[in-house]
Formats: C-alpha cells, sequence, structure tokens
C-alpha cells in the first residue's frame, strides 16, 4: 500500500512537471471578458475618475528608507484615451503651509504636462509626466489591451497573493518590460508591473531597473456592464508612495479638444524645461583659468558641490545627481590642481536625490565618508541591477569603499584639515557636519536653511562665500 502511494505521488509529481504552462493569450482574453469584454474596454475612449488620494513623498525624508512624508488630495480626472491625455483636477488636503482649499489643474498630454494654479499656467516637471505616463500604460483596460497584441507575450510563472493563486504574463516594450498578474478565480489583473529606467526623474535614476507596480483591488460592477477597480496601490521598488481610492467611474461623451489644450508658450516652456533638466547634470563651460586660492572651491553650479584641496590630495563633498556629472566634477579637480588625485568623497546625507553619483564614485574605487546610519542603503544601491542603461560599476563591478562617520572622524592636515562629525536628531538623523578648525568654517548643507528660525525667535542667516559656508546668528 505504501509502495503503490509512493509511485502515485511520483507520478502525480512527473505529470506536474511535464505539463505544459498555460496559454498567455488564453488567459489574457480570460482577463479581457471577466473585464467586461473587448468591445466594452474599446469603446471606453474616455471616462472621469473622481476620488481621494493618499500620496508618499519618496526619498526625502530623515532617512532613505523612509517612513515618508504625506500629502492628501481629493481630485477629479477626466480621461481622453484615445489621445493620451488626463485632466487632473486636485484639491489639497495637507497640512502645513499648503492651504487646505488650495486647487490646481494638471493637463498631461502626449509629450507635456502642463499646471494650472488660479490664472496661472506654468510646465509641470517631467518626471511627473513619466508617473503619468505609468498610470495610463499600467490601467487595466490599456494593459490588457496590449497584451493582447504584444508579439513577445509569454508567461513567466505561477504566484501566489493574499492566498490566491496567479499567472503572470509578460512582454517587452519599447521602454523595458510589462507583467500582469492574473486572478486564476476571477480572471481579473491583479496588478500591473512596469520594469524600466526612469530617465527623466533623477531622484529614482539611481536604482537602474526600477519596478512600478499598481495592485488593483475591489473590483466593483459598473452600470454600464464594466468592472473596474475602486483601489489603487502604486509602489516603486516595493515602496508604496500612492493609495487612490476611486468613488465612481462615469464614461463621458466625446471630450471637447480644449480641455486638453496647452498653450504654444506652455508647451515650448516644458520642453525647454526638458532640456534644462538635461543640462542640470551638467557643469557647462569654465572659461576662467584655475584658481586655487586657498584650496577651498564651492563650485558655482546647480548644486552644492565643494572640493578641498590637501597636501595629499582633493577630498569632494557630495555626489549628487548623476554618475556622468561626478564626472564632470572630477574633470574640474584636475583642471584646477593637474595630478592631485581625489582622496575621497565626503557624503553628508542620504536623500534620494542626492546620491545619483555615488555609483560612479565607487565605480573610480574611491572612498566615501558616509555616516554609518547610511551605509546599509548606499550599499543596496551599488548592488541594484543597471541591464536596461548600464554604467560604469555595472560593466565592472567592485566594492565600495564606505568608511563610516560614527564620531569625530579626521581627514587630512594642515590649513585645510577637516573633521566630521555625526549630527543626529530630528530630520538630521543621519546627516554629516564637516568643520575647518583652522579656518573656523562650518559646512552643514541641509542643516542650514537661510532665513528659517522658529517663531519668535532671531532668523538663522547664512552667508555663502568661496570657498565654502560660514555661519553667522
Amino acid at each position: 500500500m505504501i509502495r503503490h502511494l509512493s509511485w502515485t505521488l511520483l507520478l502525480a509529481a512527473h505529470s506536474s512537471l511535464t505539463q505544459p504552462p498555460p496559454s498567455p493569450r488564453a488567459l489574457v482574453d480570460s482577463a479581457i471578458a471577466a473585464m467586461g469584454g473587448r468591445e466594452r474596454l474599446t469603446a471606453l475612449t474616455s471616462f472621469r475618475l473622481d476620488g481621494i488620494q493618499l500620496e508618499y513623498v519618496l526619498g526625502n525624508a530623515e532617512r532613505a528608507e523612509g517612513p515618508w512624508r504625506t500629502q492628501y488630495t481629493r481630485f477629479s480626472e477626466l480621461w481622453d484615451v484615445q489621445h493620451d491625455q488626463i485632466r487632473r483636477t486636485m484639491t489639497a488636503l495637507s497640512g502645513g503651509p499648503v492651504s487646505p482649499t488650495a486647487q490646481s489643474v494638471w493637463i498631461v498630454t502626449d509629450s507635456v504636462l502642463a499646471v494650472q494654479t488660479g490664472a496661472r499656467t506654468f510646465p509641470g516637471y517631467s518626471g511627473f509626466w513619466e508617473d503619468y505616463r505609468d498610470r495610463t500604460n499600467a490601467s487595466p483596460a490599456r494593459a490588457l489591451l496590449a497584451a493582447a497584441e504584444a508579439p513577445g507575450l509569454t508567461w513567466e510563472r505561477a504566484v501566489t497573493r493574499y492566498g490566491v493563486p496567479h499567472d503572470v504574463v509578460a512582454f517587452p516594450t519599447a521602454w523595458g518590460r510589462m507583467r500582469i498578474e492574473l486572478d486564476r478565480r476571477s480572471h481579473l489583473p491583479t496588478a500591473v508591473e512596469i520594469v524600466r529606467y526612469p530617465a527623466l526623474e533623477f531622484r529614482r535614476m539611481i536604482f537602474g531597473d526600477a519596478t512600478v507596480r499598481i495592485e488593483y483591488l475591489d473590483w466593483t460592477a459598473q452600470s454600464s456592464g464594466l468592472w473596474w477597480p475602486m483601489q489603487q496601490r502604486y509602489l516603486f521598488n516595493g515602496e508604496l508612495f500612492r493609495d487612490l481610492t476611486v468613488s465612481g467611474i462615469t464614461p463621458a461623451a466625446p471630450v471637447a479638444a480644449d480641455s486638453f489644450a496647452v498653450a504654444d508658450s506652455t508647451r515650448a516652456g516644458y520642453l525647454k524645461a526638458v532640456k534644462q533638466g538635461a543640462a542640470f547634470f551638467h557643469m557647462g563651460d569654465r572659461p576662467e583659468p584655475p584658481q586655487p586660492g586657498d584650496g577651498i572651491v564651492r563650485l558655482a553650479d546647480n548644486w552644492a558641490m565643494t572640493l578641498v584641496k590637501q597636501d595629499d590630495g582633493v577630498v569632494v563633498f557630495e555626489a549628487h545627481l548623476s554618475g556622468d556629472y561626478i564626472k564632470q566634477v572630477v574633470a574640474e579637480v584636475h583642471r584646477r590642481w593637474p595630478g592631485a588625485p581625489i582622496k575621497a568623497f565626503v557624503v553628508t546625507s542620504d536623500p534620494w536625490a542626492h546620491l545619483g553619483g555615488v555609483r560612479q564614485v565607487v565605480s573610480m574605487g574611491i572612498p566615501i565618508y558616509v555616516n554609518g546610519g547610511s551605509i546599509p542603503f548606499l550599499t543596496s544601491l551599488t548592488r541594484r541591477p543597471f541591464t536596461l542603461h548600464p554604467d560604469e560599476l555595472a560593466r565592472a563591478p567592485r566594492a565600495p569603499k564606505f568608511i563610516p562617520v560614527s564620531g569625530r572622524t579626521a581627514i587630512g592636515t594642515g590649513k585645510n584639515r577637516i573633521e566630521l562629525y555625526p549630527v543626529g536628531g530630528a530630520y538630521s538623523e543621519r546627516m554629516t557636519m564637516a568643520y575647518f578648525p583652522e579656518r573656523r568654517l562650518l559646512y552643514g548643507t541641509d542643516l542650514v536653511f537661510p532665513e528659517r528660525g522658529a517663531p519668535g525667535a532671531p532668523p538663522l542667516k547664512t552667508f555663502i562665500r568661496t570657498p565654502a559656508i560660514e555661519l553667522r546668528r
């Protein structure tokens, strides 16, 4: 009896291993039918969504892993599916300096994001345009219809979500890869994942092959016969950054063209801003001859970069923006002090926007002084996959040289000797400040806000000079 049972189990196991995977096209067709059928999905050329949104501000908090600050809004959106456009009217519900009645209108077209506040219209940030493009590409109806037409559609694997078996289908796109998780019981899409390189959002570029995952919950039958998810959760590399609850979806009549009209001046301003955004990662020309001065130079650029010449080499403060930007900073060091080696970088805080050049510094084998609490996160960045947009560290991997700043840490000797101190405390939990004893200069980066002081207290003034930052009260 035992022997017979063993053979039965072996045969069952062999059958499961040799059973062909399900047809991805049949799975997608079942999902389209479950949402209401192809005719209803293709007829949904325009619709209106109303709801409320909780947004987490990723990458900017006391620590690089969060938890994050929050923003709340009530919104009404008009979607023009045929022309890839969204018009979103938002009312801010956040506390703090934002008025609870502040309202804005965002218009997202094929290539432009425009923002209206009151009588003013101005170009939006291209990183937000990229975020909206993810929303449209990953909307359940559009994702399924795209999958149905994709020549490279495949079945990837079976997964279990919330105790429910799912099938994952995937296909390549122009910007990366898309995955759709389909519930085996309801056949509805539980989640859509977009794997791509975040080329327009420099705060996220440091993650390389990034995954934007949108989970669809609370599927509800609409009066039109369409099924729609009334809750949507957005995650970036597993971090929740948006939770959106829809109070209703209403098919709209053919939308008027002027609902998405963007003035030529605003459109030109947006395209110019995108070009300037690319220029943001470049130092530009430096026609003046080298002027080492007293050996401490604050680069007059978009972000605070400081070069410190010591007897045995140069220390660079911060690894901002991108790898290409760091290459230009290195070239500037060699231009000012030919033959001087770069002995170290100092990273004084770890918001995502401040870390774009870390991988480039690691690829060059240069030691990085950083608050000890930041090292686990920075180490994880050096191990991220960069297959869609390989950088130098991806092409030639090497181990990072992080030097933890957990107490007073000295760099160099002489007139430009540096002492690093971990700061600690609220907001500055993972920050580091630098003191130049011989010069009586304090470098504090985000610890210093011009004209910002406690209520009733005299404002804290900062005087920025070459070569560094001097604090006075």
